[in-house]
């Protein structure tokens, strides 16, 4: 009987155990089943493949690496997402797992325009049901301006267990917002660990929470710079005590220039309006003063810049126009990049400048962006490769 006693006590003992370890030590287990290590080595750099975008495709090659990143995002760490569109249920379902896991899941959404009210509005409610506290989904409705917009794409992880190794501070931004059209655009993504950038974007997050129902108007513009690493931060919208701040950061850029006939400079960009017809101006003036100019844009752009662009032509630049505005085959570029190679800022140099910023007022002016400006970037002859490749591509004449 004493022994019957004893075998009982015991699988009582047992069973209790296992149900305190269900709520806390058992987690760690199942998370260290399902956390994937993710292929990745930084800095990196993906592009949505041109010849798949040319012929109508799909190409999930960002959105994919976006959903391995959540996905190795180890319990008690931190995912941050700024995001103007989303509707992609394999990366929603990724994200309730992580934070399930115990990953703190913030999430800022778009709803200030209604391409953004009619695909987010629907997932607001949905994630913030399937997300509890401290993860938290915040909806932003801008006030800078009538059309401003919260037109961010970045997610930021505190750390990330990679095949590399685990690699803490890693900043994602890409033009290429999360749905299934975006994947049918051309597109490039940035992914590298950085300490002091990682923290000024999870700064400016905390910046575009605080103001998301009420204030954008009053944001007041920031620059942050890793001078070692070559990398500044520009956090958009350039405006400070409610007004517009300070010149066009394109033309800032490209007057570092300081000898125009040994410059190259490569761009490619999505929207393209005539209030920043001054870019196009711009480049025009340096093509005259002897640099190399290479453009990749579509049709769709606004007349009066493009007009600026046959002149560029006839003074001896390249501008490859994909179509969007004529019969046929469909071909959208929506990254929105520049190359610069030569003597910039007073030295020999290759900068990228890449980021959520369109040439247009809005995105300079009201909208929250990203531009990032890389100094002899470590990634810079793989955006030489994709350029090239972009200009393969058929276009329109114009």
């Amino acid at each position: 009987m004493k022994n019957y006693c004893t075998a009982i006590a015991l699988i009582v003992a047992v069973f209790l155990l296992s149900c305190s370890k269900g709520a806390g030590e058992g987690t760690t287990e199942e998370q260290q089943e399902t956390l994937v290590p993710v292929a990745l080595t930084l800095p990196g750099v993906y592009f949505t493949e041109p010849a798949k975008v040319a012929a109508g495709q799909s190409s999930y090659t960002i959105i994919d690496k976006l959903i391995q990143l959540v996905k190795a995002t180890p319990a008690k760490d931190s995912i941050h997402l700024c995001i103007y569109l989303m509707d992609y249920p394999a990366l929603e379902d990724e994200l309730v797992k992580a934070h399930q896991r115990g990953v703190v899941v913030k999430i800022i959404l778009d709803k200030s325009r209604e391409e953004s009210i009619q695909m987010n509005s629907m997932l607001i409610p949905r994630l913030s049901s399937r997300l509890s506290a401290p993860s938290e989904v915040v909806a932003t409705v801008s006030d800078a301006g009538s059309t401003a917009i919260n037109h961010n794409k970045f997610m930021l992880v505190s750390s990330a267990v990679t095949s590399n190794g685990k690699r803490n501070n890693i900043v994602f931004q890409t033009s290429h917002n999360w749905n299934i059209s975006e994947t049918k655009k051309m597109q490039d993504a940035l992914v590298f660990s950085n300490e002091g950038v990682y923290h000024a974007f999870r700064n400016y997050w905390s910046q575009l929470k605080q103001r998301a129902t009420a204030g954008m108007s009053q944001f007041w513009y920031e620059e942050f710079q890793d001078e070692g690493a070559g990398i500044t931060a520009f956090f958009l919208p350039k405006r400070r005590n409610g007004s517009a701040y300070g010149d066009d950061t394109i033309i800032e850029i490209l007057n570092k220039i300081t000898t125009p006939a040994t410059a190259t400079i490569r761009i490619g960009m999505s929207d393209w309006v005539k209030s920043r017809i001054n870019v196009a101006e711009k480049l025009l003036d340096l093509r005259k003063k002897g640099a190399k100019v290479e453009l990749v844009v579509k049709s769709s752009i606004d007349i009066e810049v493009q007009q600026v662009l046959k002149e560029l032509v006839n003074a001896g630049g390249s501008v490859k126009m994909y179509n969007m505005t004529q019969p046929g085959q469909k071909v959208n570029i929506h990254a929105k990049f520049m190359l610069i190679e030569g003597s910039w800022s007073g030295a020999s140099a290759k900068v990228l400048v890449t980021g959520s910023h369109n040439f247009t007022t809005n995105a300079l002016r009201n909208n929250n962006e990203i531009l990032l400006q890389w100094v002899n970037a470590p990634l810079y002859d793989s955006y030489i490769q994709y350029f090239n490749e972009l200009k393969t591509i058929p276009g329109i004449n114009f």
